[in-house]
């Protein structure tokens, strides 16, 4: 499954959950055979465990980054389908996260269209954004680095989001080539 299709975070989720307990039976295996068979972790047995360990941490670590991710609901995405008809689906993202040293911002749904982003945003306000317009400017802040700035809008609820949606208009042929890369931008800056 391809990021920014529908039902890409619980996917990722599932497979990580899947790394997590074969690696984690691959390290207490190992230990286990060490100590049974020799009776100490001194042995060359050892290592399997030792070189599972890293992957182990980040499979788990992957798991416990998306864990409180909440994406869309079936009716809501149906909901969503089908009262935003754009022509090309691809304007809309599902499941995307961008991660920075902060932390990992999730996104139920993004459009990229026509010079714009608009972002469906359901996470906590509290210290990091307070508001709409914290998130606005800390999301201009990633995108900064971009050669054409893009108008940036935040809905925290489905119909905001339809609603903003349905006022952001067709792209000409140069804006559609500069939100694909947008886009591609976007994935980069994810799990």
């Amino acid at each position: 499954m391809e990021k920014g299709t529908y039902g890409y975070i619980r996917r990722y989720r599932k497979k990580q959950i899947f790394y997590v307990i074969i690696l984690g039976i691959v390290i207490i295996t190992g230990v286990a055979l060490s100590i049974g068979l020799y009776h100490t972790t001194k042995t060359m047995l050892i290592l399997l465990p030792i070189l599972t360990s890293l992957p182990f941490a980040k499979q788990l670590v992957g798991l416990i980054l998306c864990a409180d991710m909440v994406p869309l609901t079936e009716e809501e995405y149906r909901k969503v389908t089908e009262e935003i008809s754009y022509g090309k689906k691809s304007d809309i993202l599902y499941d995307l996260s961008i991660s920075q040293y902060e932390g990992i911002l999730f996104f139920p749904a993004v459009i990229v269209r026509d010079g714009r982003l608009l972002f469906l945003y359901r996470g906590k306000w509290g210290k990091r954004f307070s508001s709409k317009e914290a998130l606005k400017k800390y999301l201009k802040t990633i995108l900064e680095t971009e050669k054409h700035p893009y108008v940036i809008l935040v809905a925290t609820d489905i119909d905001e989001f339809i609603n903003k949606a349905g006022q952001i208009k067709e792209p000409n042929e140069e804006t559609g080539k500069r939100d694909a890369g947008m886009r591609k931008r976007l994935f980069e800056l994810g799990i």
